[in-house]
């Protein structure tokens, strides 16, 4: 009988190598980076530029104009401090760029219309499919199913 020759290897040595385990790694520093940026900047949200990777060492700033990018190279040397000191000691420099097309809307949303859900409709056919599972259902799952079946009503009268 043959004996197995390979030594145990660490949990967290595997982990290191799979390769979500490595992009969650870097989207939290990316996160804490864009944290550290709108402190830096005296910001609540950060509208005209984001922090988008790092690699090899390099923090990469996207801005969504040329203006800001100069803006932000002018502080390069005050955010690469900070972020040294607070986020990524082994970070070796910035590289900002422009990307017209940047979208930042999601991060500029207002507290009021990121909580509201999203108004409910339903087809005229998903309700008859609806109703027609009503009639066989146990009465608790019946009602249910009927009152979502009436979304469909609400949904064309507005």
């Amino acid at each position: 009988m043959a004996r197995y020759s390979r030594k145990p290897v660490d949990l967290m040595t595997l982990l290191q190598q799979n390769p979500v385990y490595q992009g969650q790694q870097q989207a939290d520093i990316v996160r804490h980076l864009n944290t550290e940026l709108m402190q830096i900047l005296q910001l609540e949200k950060l509208t005209f530029c984001k922090v988008n990777r790092v690699q090899a060492g390099r923090v990469q700033i996207m801005c969504s104009s040329a203006s800001w990018a100069m803006s932000l190279k002018m502080q390069n040397g005050d955010i690469l401090t900070k972020f040294r000191q607070n986020v990524l000691p082994e970070c070796m420099g910035i590289d900002i760029e422009v990307n017209p097309n940047l979208d930042l809307r999601y991060q500029t949303l207002t507290p009021q219309a990121a909580d509201q859900p999203a108004a409910r409709q339903i087809s005229e056919q998903a309700a008859g499919y609806l109703l027609a599972s009503a009639e066989n259902a146990d009465p608790v799952l019946a009602d249910k199913l009927r009152k979502l079946a009436a979304l469909a009503q609400a949904g064309k009268k507005s």
